[in-house]
């Protein structure tokens, strides 16, 4: 038996350590929680976060990959943690004022934010099916609780049953997936998968895992045909959750299928190509074409990040399609989840910006006339969904740039004709709210007085979307840099 060195192990899982260790103290707090100890407790969150943030960079720079068995820490996996922690960081800020506005305890919400992104993390360094496993239900478990949080709202319990339903059957279709890698390979390990003959002694049981496997991570990142749940999910958590989950739960969902892709796609058997092309156009055509129908913008932004991630299978098909384009089409597939995770964070922050207690305005008719009202709030999500849509100079542009770059360096200009068309399908619904907001008559209501922390966020997506809109170079360098490492 293998054994286990705690002092490295623990050394580098600090980060995990940290926000397991302030969700449990938080935990402890949380029936003190009240004014003093909310912000106590928000204080406590966000430091975890950035402790976090700073142990990840420091194992980032420290270079070297290095595996202990059950868990892997490489700078891919560390790139992963950023996008997970920076979600966890804003999303904590933009839920500073709404969590009492709807009633939510602040204790156990920060707690369970905490314990999901550790859950994502621990799925970026799995070097197990096991582990893999562990993270997405650890990840899983608490976003079921986060979706119910709201008290007395029908539509949230509902949210919550119908997420913990379709999720346990999707973690069902993943155990199966996972006992036969173990009766194909015999062993769960990501190494000895990587090792399987070509072609494998047990086809058909590998064909079986790899598809029951896929079932499982199709479900959390939303892609089509598994993607139902999403949008009555979406519209019945509370809204700075729903904006965790597209995000954090989303970035967690990929960093499971590349280390699953990265594992098995060396084995030709696999028709990788064929069956990821046919998923990402589906996901993006049905994504695209079901949000032009939707009134409720929490449901737009439901299908639209349905859609975001077909445009993130784009970048994954071109890394199996041809293995020598993988350094800078993962490296894509990162930056756009960073790129995404921003422009879904700043929107969702506007959403509730303009939400009043007890009528959340989600209803796209709420927005005519935001530009006299609050013209900062109706240019940031101008922005924002100019940037989901890809267009120039913002961050969205040049994410898609680099994903469909890559799939054209790969070949797979079939696939990129399909997301170019789906962009030009989506600027129909983002448009929208940007019409009502600039041209249609003011709705008769003043907006509640924002909080610092909730303005802060905004213009920091807004920045942030801009800047790397127009340098976005060092943070591709960056992600290329952290997929250099990686072997099929």
């Amino acid at each position: 038996m293998a054994t286990v060195d705690w002092s490295t192990l623990t050394a580098l899982a600090t980060p995990v350590l940290i926000l397991l260790g302030a969700g449990l103290l938080i935990l402890l707090l949380a029936p003190l929680a009240r004014k003093v100890f909310s912000v106590l407790i928000l204080i406590l969150s966000a430091l975890a976060i950035v402790s976090a943030l700073l142990a990840s960079w420091g194992g980032w720079l420290s270079g070297a990959p290095l595996s202990l068995g059950l868990l892997l820490f490489d700078r891919m996996a560390y790139a992963f943690d950023f996008v997970l922690l920076l979600a966890a960081l804003l999303t904590i800020f933009l839920s500073k004022d709404y969590l009492p506005e709807e009633n939510i305890r602040d204790g156990e919400y920060y707690a369970l934010v905490l314990f999901a992104t550790a859950g994502g993390m621990i799925i970026a360094h799995a070097a197990d099916l096991i582990v893999l496993f562990l993270g997405l239900e650890i990840a899983s478990l608490s976003a079921y609780v986060l979706c119910g949080m709201k008290r007395n709202v029908v539509k949230s319990y509902e949210a919550s049953l119908k997420y913990f339903i379709m999720g346990s059957i999707a973690s069902g279709f993943l155990v199966y997936g996972i006992a036969m890698a173990y009766g194909a390979a015999g062993s769960t390990s990501f190494a000895k998968l990587q090792q399987l003959s070509i072609p494998p002694a047990e086809p058909v049981l590998v064909m079986l895992a790899v598809a029951l496997i896929l079932v499982g991570v199709g479900f959390k990142i939303a892609a089509v045909p598994f993607h139902l749940w999403s949008p009555d999910v979406y519209e019945g958590a509370p809204t700075s959750v729903t904006a965790f989950m597209a995000t954090a739960i989303k970035t967690a969902g990929f960093a499971a299928l590349i280390r699953i892709a990265l594992s098995v796609g060396h084995i030709p058997q696999i028709p990788w190509t064929p069956i990821l092309w046919t998923l990402s156009a589906l996901t993006m055509t049905v994504g695209n074409l079901v949000a032009i129908r939707q009134h409720n913008i929490k449901r737009m932004l439901a299908y639209s990040s349905i859609a975001h991630a077909g445009y993130v299978l784009v970048g994954v098909t071109a890394a199996l399609q041809k293995n020598v384009l993988a350094e800078s089409t993962i490296a894509s597939v990162l930056f756009y989840l960073f790129a995404y995770s921003l422009m879904t964070i700043g929107a969702f922050a506007v959403v509730i910006a303009i939400g009043r207690r007890g009528d959340q305005a989600e209803e796209l008719t709420d927005y005519a006339g935001l530009s006299e009202r609050h013209p900062f709030l109706a240019g940031a999500m101008a922005l924002f969904l100019f940037s989901l849509t890809g267009m120039p100079p913002t961050i969205g542009f040049v994410g898609k740039f680099y994903l469909f770059s890559g799939a054209i360096e790969a070949g797979l200009y079939g696939l990129v004709v399909v997301g170019v068309l789906n962009s030009a399908v989506s600027a129909y619904y983002y448009l929208g709210p940007i019409v009502k907001m600039y041209f249609q008559k003011q709705k008769d209501y003043a907006l509640p007085p924002l909080s610092y922390t909730l303005l802060g966020t905004i213009f920091l997506c807004v920045f942030v979307i801009l800047y790397l809109g127009l340098f976005p170079s060092n943070v591709f360098l960056m992600a290329r840099e952290s997929v250099r490492q990686i072997v099929f």
